[in-house]
């Protein structure tokens, strides 16, 4: 509080004319030898005095009626920053944990998005370069497989074809040991090929199919001559016919080195019977 001080001047001393020295006791005893000068000087103090405690009081009264207003302007500023509701500690760190965990969990979201395709983008990477690893390899072991197998077929086709030649001969020459009728699949065979008039032909036939063989021919050229050898060295199934326009050979040896012929063999490779 601010100390309340008079605001009544000081007289100065030379403002006061005509004025003498004196003691309170000479107030009561002599106040009526007073000159006129001492009573107008005590006539001024008498006046200073009678306003003196007013002042002083008015100033007193500014001084409260200011602390007053100061308090009452504290009082509303308090009132009004309890008004405006501003959070507890409490409430503080809860906002605090509540912002924190939204933001972590954000970032989780973000975070977990972007590692998720940037995994996709690595694992697919990685596949991608595995595979080319593996698949290298592989590549090149298929070229020289490949060539591998066709240096092995051009070496082996030769000798492939050989046995499979041997091995028809084989069983086509067991067939026809064996069976009556084949001398007459060859001969049915041929028809179309001879001419379709003939005067006079010639068959050389194995002894074993000249009997077949001459029944079937009568009966299907009856207007030819025919003219019947017997030759053993002729394969049974096979045999040779001999017109005056051209000459077929049926035997097995020699349709099976067309045959080689046209394989690209050679004859002399086979052990071939005539």
């Amino acid at each position: 509080m601010t100390k309340a001080l008079s605001n009544n001047p000081i007289i100065p001393g030379e403002q006061l004319q005509g004025w003498s020295s004196w003691t309170p006791a000479e107030l009561t005893e002599n106040n009526g030898s007073f000159s006129p000068s001492q009573l107008a000087g005590l006539d001024a103090l008498r006046r200073h005095l009678e306003h003196a405690p007013t002042a002083a009081a008015a100033e007193v009264a500014a001084s409260a009626a200011e602390a007053e207003a100061e308090a009452a302007a504290q009082q509303e500023a308090e009132q009004a920053e309890e008004s405006v509701g501003y959070p507890t500690a409490s409430e503080l760190e809860a906002i605090h944990q509540e912002a924190w965990q939204t933001g972590y969990d954000e970032g989780v979201q973000a975070g977990h998005a972007e590692g998720l395709a940037q995994g996709m983008q690595q694992g697919h990477d990685q596949a991608a370069e595995q595979f080319a690893q593996l698949w290298t390899p592989l590549r090149e072991l298929s070229s020289n497989f490949g060539r591998e197998l066709a240096r092995v077929e051009e070496e082996l086709s030769g000798t492939l074809l050989r046995l499979a030649m041997q091995l028809a001969e084989r069983l086509a020459g067991e067939h026809v040991a064996n069976s009556d009728s084949a001398i007459l699949a060859q001969l049915r065979q041929i028809l179309n090929e001879l001419p379709s008039s003939m005067s006079q032909a010639r068959l050389r036939v194995n002894p074993a199919d000249l009997a077949a063989a001459r029944q079937f021919l009568e009966q299907e050229t009856p207007e030819t001559q025919w003219q019947w050898i017997e030759d053993p060295n002729i394969q049974r199934g096979g045999c040779i016919i001999d017109t005056s326009a051209l000459r077929l050979d049926l035997r097995l040896a020699s349709r099976l080195a067309a045959l080689q012929a046209a394989l690209g063999l050679d004859a002399a490779d086979n052990d071939l019977p005539d």
